[in-house]
């Protein structure tokens, strides 16, 4: 599937280079974390930026016209990550099955380039995985590929990585 393939791209922390509309990211190679331990803030904010970056082409795949919708193989615009910020919302908690809150911030372009920012409240487990949920509630997005209103795609992030 497309989508998974897509799982690799992302930035190596600090402001990513602007994508222009339709052009891949440049691979990111995340090593995972040792067993039993957190992110740290540099790869939480690129493993949230390759979570954005699938929710932006399952985006874009959902809002192709009716009819193009079929054609799941082709190369869509899909808008860019601008930057990614993250930041502890609580204190470091301890334990083998600890989750540590965070906030993160996602300054985005639409394949327009008009600017926008979506909020995520994140736990983080020591698993080094992540959940995201966007803060507020993004509302249902209409799925051309299915001809009915679906679950906004940028609303639900979580690790890419096998084993989250």
């Amino acid at each position: 599937m497309a989508v998974a393939a897509l799982g690799g791209c992302g930035h190596r922390g600090g402001t990513p280079e602007p994508v222009a509309a339709g052009d891949a990211a440049p691979p990111v190679e995340a090593a995972p974390p040792a067993p039993g331990r957190f992110l740290s803030p540099a790869e939480l904010d690129t493993q949230l930026g390759n979570g954005f970056r699938q929710g932006l082409y399952r985006l874009a795949v959902m809002s192709q016209p009716g009819d193009d919708a079929a054609d799941m193989g082709q190369q869509l615009p899909t808008g860019s990550v601008r930057a990614v910020s993250c930041d502890p919302a609580g204190p470091r908690p301890s334990g083998a099955a600890a989750k540590w809150k965070w906030s993160c911030g996602v300054r985005w372009a639409t394949v327009d380039g008009a600017g926008k920012s979506t909020r995520y409240a994140v736990d983080m487990t020591t698993r080094g995985c992540f959940y995201a949920a966007a803060t507020p509630h993004l509302p249902e997005h209409y799925d051309s590929t299915i001809r009915t209103y679906s679950e906004h795609p940028l609303n639900s992030l979580q690790s890419l990585r096998s084993g989250c």
